[in-house]
């Protein structure tokens, strides 16, 4: 079906992906919806299904990513709050390094500049013995995790920003009587500190959540195939910029407002009376 210079099924039309073995599930859906897009005798997948990869990989790497980012960002959250000054500084000197650099730039430290500092090892793509040999093996063959360590890493500084918020929001009071108790530092902030810093600053870590899955779109920067990647593989194939766009961003709205239900259910299943957001 078309409208105007719209082709509304171009989704069905056979992709420029030759390697990769057709999915049963997007094959049945272009046969209903596909019209004259769909060719079920063509060599390659059609785009609908290398979307669908697409936003597979789109979810598992912003996941990961998350989970990176929040262990990591709660550490030096933790932290940055300690007594201990030169721990304090170390974090504070990682958030405002990290935090302050685009993400663009440090995908590209990690995948190119950082290798240069290991030591020499064999490189499976040339044959050679060269600086971080590895490393860039696994550049070569699986960018997705530079991806999502570099994207951990980068959402980690700004996750250790509300965190180390919500620890300072926590009442004298209550860090006297964790004392009072006999309470160690560590036992402390595992008991009374952090779960009320958690409670307080939630919605702000529901929103870097999100940020997370729109930031994995620069990802295809390292030569990883998600959704962002392969919709504009489509564009420049198909040139229905439009019609591509139109159909994509409800994807991205989706997922985020799964993402906020996902949180806001967990925020409601932790909130107490009368503490943080969730409390009534």
């Amino acid at each position: 079906m078309s409208v105007g210079s719209l082709n509304w099924t171009i989704f069905c039309a056979e992709s420029n992906e030759y390697g990769v073995d057709k999915a049963a599930w997007a094959e049945s859906v272009c046969k209903v919806i596909g019209s004259s897009s769909y060719n079920a005798y063509a060599e390659a997948p059609t785009w609908l299904q290398m979307l669908g990869s697409g936003v597979f990989t789109m979810v598992w790497t912003a996941i990961v990513a998350f989970l990176i980012a929040f262990l990591l960002g709660s550490l030096l959250g933790v932290i940055r709050t300690l007594p201990n000054k030169p721990l304090a500084f170390i974090g504070n000197c990682y958030v405002e390094i990290f935090r302050n650099i685009p993400l663009i730039v440090q995908l590209f430290f990690w995948a190119f500049v950082f290798p240069e500092f290991l030591p020499d090892s064999l490189s499976a793509g040339s044959g050679d013995v060269v600086a971080g040999g590895w490393w860039k093996n696994i550049l070569n063959q699986q960018p997705a995790v530079i991806g999502v360590f570099a994207l951990g890493l980068y959402t980690a500084a700004r996750v250790s920003e509300h965190v180390r918020a919500g620890i300072n929001t926590v009442s004298r009071g209550q860090k006297f009587a964790a004392s009072a108790m006999g309470f160690t530092t560590a036992q402390s902030y595992r008991y009374v500190i952090l779960p009320v810093a958690y409670r307080t600053v939630w919605p702000t870590i529901t929103s870097e959540a999100m940020n997370v899955f729109k930031n994995s779109a620069v990802l295809y920067a390292l030569s990883v195939l998600n959704f962002f990647a392969y919709t504009k593989t489509m564009r420049e194939e198909t040139s229905q910029d439009i019609i591509i766009l139109i159909l994509s961003t409800p994807v991205y709205l989706i997922i985020t407002y799964t993402i906020k239900f996902i949180m806001a259910w967990i925020e409601k299943r932790m909130a107490v009376p009368g503490l943080g957001s969730g409390g009534k």
